[in-house]
């Protein structure tokens, strides 16, 4: 039987029943290794050239973007893919995003039942109406990272050295990860968590009170950050047209809709739709180009740490 390795640093949700329709669809099997998604890059660096997976998934643009610049990709160029904006894809195809993941609020209904109390901006939550009562994961988790990111690019560092200071000064809580900071909401209980917007759609699927409110998306205003899943094939890689199969299944429209209706993550195939689920044409975006992202990091972990989102 063909085989396709499958390196994977996004492990939640599981990607278990999207494996099995590939399978179903192709005959190929998939095997996968789980990796922490911070060791994705030492691990993809020390088998340069020589692979021991065909595929490599993330959860983050800017990981996976530091790693093309060291040639262990091989680029897959599709229809799918050359229609994505700029931001989701390498220059070369060396990378492509399969859903994307924006940034918004998730609103505890139990506490904030009303949606007129609702945030609209990010600079609500730094507020008395929201003191002690806002949650957000910590620099572990790229998405916290490159959100700030993203406002340090298109509003400045002072902007954002500001905003830390009145989220803090008003009680902001930091939790270790997306998972601790949605299960914090439910627990303590807080109003807001900053989150993925996938977030809010797996912790509602669980059965809990949960609404997305949907930040800065007025006329001229800043919006929201938009990260993602990223796929790439391994230079190199020994089974190289069962990983380009792999690539182009995951951006079909039929794989992109199950993603959206399962998970809540945000397709990116032009075409794909899924009830509940904004489409990415819909959702002001940050303008925040990924070279800049990428160039703000030291600038924003440094602004993060001082925060305390440096959380262990």
């Amino acid at each position: 039987m063909r085989e396709v390795l499958v390196r994977s640093g996004r492990n939640r949700p599981d990607l278990t029943p999207v494996y099995a329709h590939f399978e179903q669809a192709t005959g190929i099997r998939v095997v996968v290794e789980k990796v922490y998604h911070r060791d994705v890059g030492a691990r993809t660096l020390d088998e340069a050239g020589r692979p021991h997976a065909d595929v490599l998934l993330t959860n983050s643009r800017i990981a996976i973007e530091e790693l093309r610049g060291r040639g262990v990709f091989e680029p897959v160029r599709t229809a799918v893919a050359e229609a994505l904006d700029a931001d989701l894809r390498a220059e070369d195809f060396g990378w492509v995003a399969f859903t994307a993941w924006p940034r918004t609020a998730m609103v505890n209904l139990d506490v904030l039942p009303d949606p007129a109390r609702w945030p609209r901006r990010l600079e609500d939550l730094a507020t008395p109406a929201f003191a002690g009562r806002v949650g957000c994961a910590s620099m572990v988790e790229m998405t916290t990272v490159a959100q700030f990111a993203s406002l340090v690019v298109a509003r400045g560092e002072a902007w954002v050295r500001a905003l830390l200071e009145r989220l803090v000064a008003h009680g902001l809580r930091v939790y270790r990860s997306n998972l601790d900071t949605r299960e914090a909401l439910a627990r303590e209980p807080l109003a807001v968590a900053l989150a993925n917007a996938s977030n809010v759609h797996v912790f509602r699927a669980a059965g809990h009170r949960v609404a997305d409110a949907w930040l800065d998306q007025g006329e001229g205003e800043v919006g929201t950050c938009v990260e993602a899943h990223t796929v790439a094939v391994l230079r190199g890689a020994a089974h190289p047209e069962p990983a380009r199969a792999f690539v182009e299944f995951l951006l079909a429209r039929p794989t992109q809709e199950e993603l959206a209706r399962r998970y809540g993550e945000t397709p990116v195939h032009p075409d794909a739709r899924c009830d509940g689920v904004r489409p990415l044409a819909e959702i002001r975006r940050t303008a925040a180009p990924l070279a800049a992202v990428r160039a703000a990091l030291t600038a924003t972990e440094a602004l993060l740490r001082r925060a305390g989102f440096d959380v262990a």
